[in-house]
């Protein structure tokens, strides 16, 4: 009898686990038998797709819909319904939108949500790690009857999720949150084109509103890349001159470099820690008083996380203040040194071996060509924006220019005083530092810059935020996510010395945010 009972209890127990198997899934799994589903190898081959077909509003009004996918990262969906017309687009180096509210890029979140679903649409989720894109824990879910998988997939802020159905592992429905609300997409009715499964029905419903579409067709490789460029609004104001604006964003963007030189300020940096989970978590805040100093710029900590530094902290970082300073004054004599030898050899080539390595936007400016120029609305003004990439066989002087000579992404300029106002950008490679043997940044770091207007006289630096991702030693994952706030400008002159006695701000250190 107590034989029969343990046999009867082991049979139970081996009919659990089986029953709950697909719910012991790991993401990893449920993604490989998805890419085993959608087509295997085939799916290595497609390196666009383009859908069209026809669509109905829950009302009944008629109308078009077009899908447009291209490696590595562009996408672009169309709807048209009557006179409602909606865009949604990213091109590889900025992510726009048309609707009701009209023509705009799109910034923060809004973009790097719509970069991610670019990637993972033409990725199929293959080498999901190589774009920073990362997978959550799968939970089991009853969706429409049947029994789905739902994996969130992070990059950076961003985040989509995805369902998978519990037999045929194919996608069934794409969930994510938007500025107007929850977006869901539905998928079915797939069928094999050129040996991959692609959904011929789609349902997406935002809200109260719904829209049911059918796809006509479906074609693989032949997608017009041009189909991606922000375009051209009928009516537009006449556009300036290219060459002529950028000629005075320069000159504008040089004198605001030797300004910076002339005043002191404060940083507040807010560094993140980010997780193999894509998770941020905040790291530390810490407070900054920055003076120019022969050419370069010194830094003094004066509190961290809100809180003024300990005495013994205060004096040890004193010290170290003193030393920049006085390797600042050095470096300025030994540029001084070279710059008479080169005068008298009659040289006229760079200075390659100048320490300062710092990441400017006059570099982009020099270092870049733009395209899309355009014109649109950012924080209620009306500026000029294009993006841009770099330019081709340039030549760069240190390991700041090198850097911003992979970068691309989008530039906003305000016309009126033809000042930069803002910059988006990321690497289009990798970034090695010592050939990859002290670090490498992954193509997905990615940078923010801002200016504005101070005591309206002097445009300057008002904000900077710093994604990075890195292999450091060839072994050691680095991901941090950097955010500057620069504030309290404050005319002065320093170039001889530097007196530790006097403060450079009579303000109390900010509390943390």
């Amino acid at each position: 009898m107590k034989r029969s009972a343990g046999y009867l209890l082991l049979v139970c127990i081996l009919a659990l686990a089986v029953k709950s198997q697909a719910a012991d899934l790991s993401a990893s799994r449920i993604i490989e038998r998805y890419k085993k589903a959608v087509g295997g190898n085939a799916i290595k081959r497609v390196k666009s797709t383009l859908a069209t077909g026809s669509l109905k509003t829950a009302d009944g009004l008629p109308g078009r819909f077009t899908y447009q996918a291209a490696a590595p990262e562009s996408l672009r969906v169309d709807i048209e319904a009557g006179e409602v017309k909606s865009a949604e687009c990213f091109n590889g180096k900025s992510a726009w939108r048309l609707d009701g509210r009209g023509l705009r890029t799109l910034l923060g979140d809004e973009a790097k949500r719509l970069r991610l679903e670019a990637v993972i649409v033409n990725s199929h989720l293959q080498d999901l790690s190589r774009y920073r894109v990362t997978p959550q824990l799968p939970a089991k879910t009853p969706l429409d009857g049947r029994d789905a998988y739902r994996i969130e997939f992070v990059k950076e802020s961003a985040g989509t999720r995805l369902f998978f159905d519990a037999k045929s592992y194919l996608i069934i429905k794409q969930e994510r949150d938007t500025g107007e609300g929850l977006e869901e997409i539905f998928f079915s009715d797939y069928r094999a084109v050129d040996g991959v499964m692609e959904p011929f029905t789609w349902r997406i419903r935002r809200g109260a509103n719904e829209v049911f579409i059918t796809i006509d067709r479906v074609t693989h490789n032949a997608v017009d890349q041009t189909a991606f460029r922000y375009p051209q609004m009928e009516g537009a104001r006449p556009l300036p001159d290219l060459e002529t604006l950028m000629k005075a964003i320069v000159a504008n963007q040089e004198q605001i470099e030797e300004l910076r030189e002339k005043y002191t300020f404060r940083e507040l940096e807010t560094e993140r820690e980010i997780d193999d989970k894509g998770r941020a978590k905040e790291k530390e805040t810490r407070t900054y008083e920055v003076t120019p100093l022969a050419g370069r710029f010194v830094r003094r900590l004066v509190s961290r996380n809100g809180k003024e530094l300990a005495k013994d902290e205060q004096e040890k970082e004193d010290r170290r203040v003193q030393k920049a300073a006085e390797g600042a004054l050095q470096a300025k004599e030994k540029r001084k040194q070279r710059e008479e030898e080169r005068e008298r050899r009659s040289k006229n080539e760079d200075d390659d071996q100048d320490d300062n390595r710092r990441m400017t936007i006059l570099s982009f400016l020099k270092l870049s060509d733009v395209t899309s120029m355009r014109r649109e609305m950012f924080r209620g003004h009306e500026v000029i924006a294009f993006d841009f990439e770099p330019k081709k066989n340039v030549k760069t002087r240190n390991r700041g220019e090198a850097l911003v000579s992979k970068l691309i992404g989008t530039m906003w300029v305000d016309e009126a005083a033809q000042q930069i106002v803002r910059i988006e950008a990321r690497l289009s490679d990798s970034f090695k530092i010592g050939g990859g043997l002290l670090a490498s940044l992954s193509p997905q770091s990615a940078i923010v810059m801002e200016q504005e207007k101070v005591g309206g006289e002097v445009w300057m630096p008002s904000y900077a935020e710093a994604n990075l991702a890195a292999r450091v030693f060839l072994v050691a994952k680095f991901s941090r996510n950097v955010v500057t706030r620069y504030s309290d400008y404050k005319k002065v002159q320093i170039d001889s010395q530097y007196d530790l006695s006097k403060p450079q701000s009579g303000k109390k250190p900010e509390k943390q945010p």
